[in-house]
């Protein structure tokens, strides 16, 4: 009797009252699933939404380097494992966290991940090297400002790491095309057409895709890859970047991208003051851009 009258309750109401809902966290690049930063965001939304929050241990520290081809299917078993407790997953990515999730979202064919939080994810890639790579190969900065750069980042070696997987270079992109695997394929830029529309299908089960970034962020370049926006065709040379309804991705729905924000399913969540790290558990993310989205599905 119970459970009948929740579900009376939610058709009248539309809140999701029998709902098992969970929350499925991905850490980013060079650090752990358990990072302080981490543990307080778990903490923190089971406390204001009282939905359970599972931090994925997997690829820890420097084994996110290890090529994203094979990350994202050995992740998405551990994943499938906690998703099967629910009835809906929201997902949530955190830098190159979020790249894993859609590459999993992707390939993961009858889903029940209804909502994926994309938290300062270089979603349309990258073009230029990351904090840890300039950490662990020394003037690689300066290297990547080199008309040759390019040739590093698409060689086996280059694409044998991690953050170079997502490294979009529109001035070299038949290049791009050519040799890189992982994000072309993530993309539909390249592919048989089953494989695309499989893809594309997974991505369309989504009913809300938030993408959390900022004018404060100091690790992607450029910064609003973590909002679908993108270099135009020149790259990181005039450093001219276009927002995501002009990009091909959207324009031509390469993924579903425009026809999950033509429904109403794309929120652009912005916030000001945090750096890239900061973003893992700021006060104000986590209000407006994680707990508000929780709640558009619990219906509390």
């Amino acid at each position: 009797m119970i459970f009948r009258a929740s579900l009376l309750l939610g058709a009248l109401f539309g809140i999701s009252t029998c709902l098992k809902v969970g929350i499925i966290h991905m850490h980013g690049l060079d650090e752990s699933y358990d990072v302080p930063d981490h543990l307080h965001f778990k903490q923190y939304i089971e406390e204001a939404t009282n939905i359970p929050v599972h931090l994925v241990d997997a690829f820890n520290k420097l084994s996110s380097l290890t090529p994203l081809a094979k990350q994202v299917p050995e992740i998405l078993e551990k994943v499938k494992v906690i998703a099967a407790q629910y009835d809906k997953v929201i997902a949530v990515g955190y830098s190159q966290g979020g790249v894993i999730w859609r590459g999993m979202i992707e390939s993961w064919d009858d889903h029940n991940v209804d909502t994926f939080i994309s938290i300062a994810s270089p979603q349309h890639g990258i073009a230029g090297p990351p904090p840890l790579l300039k950490k662990m190969v020394p003037y690689i900065d300066n290297f990547s400002r080199t008309p040759t750069f390019y040739l590093f980042v698409y060689s086996p070696l280059g694409q044998n790491l991690a953050p170079l997987n997502y490294y979009l270079d529109p001035y070299h992109y038949e290049r791009y095309l050519e040799h890189a695997e992982f994000f072309p394929r993530l993309n539909n830029e390249k592919g048989t057409d089953e494989e695309k529309a499989r893809q594309k299908t997974n991505f369309l089960r989504l009913r809300k895709l938030v993408l959390v970034g900022g004018p404060d962020e100091d690790a992607l370049r450029p910064r609003e890859s973590a909002q679908f926006g993108y270099y135009n065709e020149r790259g990181n040379r005039d450093n001219v970047v276009i927002p995501m309804e002009e990009t091909r991705f959207y324009q031509e729905d390469l993924f579903g991208l425009r026809s999950l924000d033509e429904r109403g399913g794309v929120v652009v969540c912005t916030v000001e003051g945090p750096k890239h790290v900061e973003f893992r558990d700021d006060q104000t993310v986590m209000d407006r851009c994680v707990v508000s989205a929780v709640r558009d599905l619990v219906g509390e």
